[in-house]
C-alpha cells in the first residue's frame, strides 16, 4: 500500500501532515457523539480495543512521537532512547483507565500545543533529526510527524468503519 504522503520534505507534504493532525480531534469528537456510557469501554468488535483504549493508544504514541520532535528541535543530534508507546509509556501511565471525555480533552490540548509548534517551523527545522538507539539512520522531525499523522489517520478510519453513524 502506498502511503498518501511521500517522504520528501515539501511545503505540500508538510501541509498535508498538519491537516491530518489538526483533523484528528474533530474526528474523535464525532466518534464520541455516536457512543454513550459503557459503549466507550466496550470493544468495537471481538478482540479489538474499545474507543477509550484506542484513544489511550493514540495518546501513548503521540507522547513518544512528540517527545522525539521536541528533542530534535531543542537538541539536534542528541540520541533518542527508543521508548515503546505501549510497552513502556502505556504501562507507566495507563491512560485507558481514564474516562474518554477526559482523554479527549487532554488529547485536544496536546494537539493544540503540537500544532502551534509545528506550524512555525521552517523547512530546515522540519529536517532536523535525532539518532535513535538501535536504528541505523537518524529520523527527522518531518519523518516522525508524517508517521504519527498516517498512524492516526489509519486508526481513525478503522474506528469510523466500525462505528457507523
Amino acid at each position: 500500500m502506498q502511503k498518501p504522503i511521500s517522504t520528501e520534505i515539501t511545503e505540500t507534504n508538510i501541509s498535508q501532515i498538519l491537516d491530518i493532525l489538526a483533523d484528528t480531534p474533530a474526528r474523535l469528537e464525532s466518534l464520541r457523539a455516536r457512543l454513550s456510557g459503557a459503549q466507550f469501554l466496550t470493544p468495537l468488535k471481538t478482540g479489538e480495543r474499545s474507543l477509550t483504549e484506542n484513544l489511550a493508544h493514540l495518546l501513548h504514541c503521540e507522547a513518544v512521537n512528540v517527545e522525539f520532535i521536541y528533542l530534535a528541535l531543542m537538541r539536534e543530534g542528541h540520541p533518542f532512547s527508543g521508548i515503546h508507546p505501549e510497552r513502556d509509556f502505556g504501562n507507566l501511565v495507563h491512560y485507558e483507565l481514564f474516562p474518554f471525555d477526559s482523554l479527549l480533552d487532554y488529547f485536544k490540548f496536546r494537539r493544540t500545543v503540537l500544532l502551534r509548534v509545528l506550524s512555525t517551523l521552517t523547512l530546515g527545522q522540519w529536517s532536523l533529526s535525532l539518532p535513535e538507539k538501535g536504528k541505523k539512520r537518524a529520523e527527522s522531525v518531518f519523518g516522525r510527524a508524517r508517521s504519527m499523522s498516517l498512524h492516526e489517520m489509519e486508526h481513525i478510519a478503522e474506528i469510523e468503519a466500525l462505528i457507523q453513524p
